[in-house]
C-alpha cells in the first residue's frame, strides 16, 4: 500500500503544478484559464473640428486654401495652407470668403460644412 501511495502523490502534486501555471499546465497557447483576457477593441478618439475661412479654390487639383483657428485638441496652431478634398463634389457650393467647418483623415478634408 505505501508503494502505490507515493507514486500517487507524487502525480497529484505534479498536476496541481502545472494547473496553477498560466495556461493550466497544456502547453504553449493553452486556451485555458491563468492567461490575460483579450484586450477590448480601442476606440479611435472623436476626429478634431477646424473652423476656417476659404481663402482659394483649386477644382483642378481638388484643394481648398483655408486659413484656419487654431485647434486646442491637437496641439495645433492657427495657420493658412492648401488641402485636399476626399471627394471633388466636395467643392461645389463653397465659395471663396465663406466660413467653414471641416475634419481631416490623413491630411485631406473628409467633411466640410458651411459654419
Amino acid at each position: 500500500m505505501r508503494k502505490l501511495l507515493i507514486p500517487v502523490l507524487i502525480c497529484l502534486l505534479a498536476a496541481s503544478a502545472a494547473s496553477a501555471q498560466p495556461g493550466g499546465g497544456r502547453g504553449r497557447g493553452g486556451g485555458g484559464g491563468g492567461g490575460a483576457p483579450p484586450s477590448a477593441p480601442k476606440k479611435r478618439a472623436p476626429t478634431p473640428e477646424f473652423i476656417g475661412i476659404v481663402k482659394s479654390i483649386d477644382a483642378a487639383t481638388g484643394r481648398l486654401t483655408i486659413s484656419y483657428d487654431a485647434v486646442e485638441v491637437i496641439n495645433w496652431p492657427p495657420g493658412t495652407q492648401p488641402f485636399p478634398v476626399a471627394k471633388s463634389a466636395m467643392l461645389e457650393g463653397i465659395t471663396v470668403g465663406e466660413k467653414v467647418r471641416f475634419t481631416l483623415d490623413s491630411g485631406e478634408i473628409a467633411t466640410l460644412k458651411p459654419f
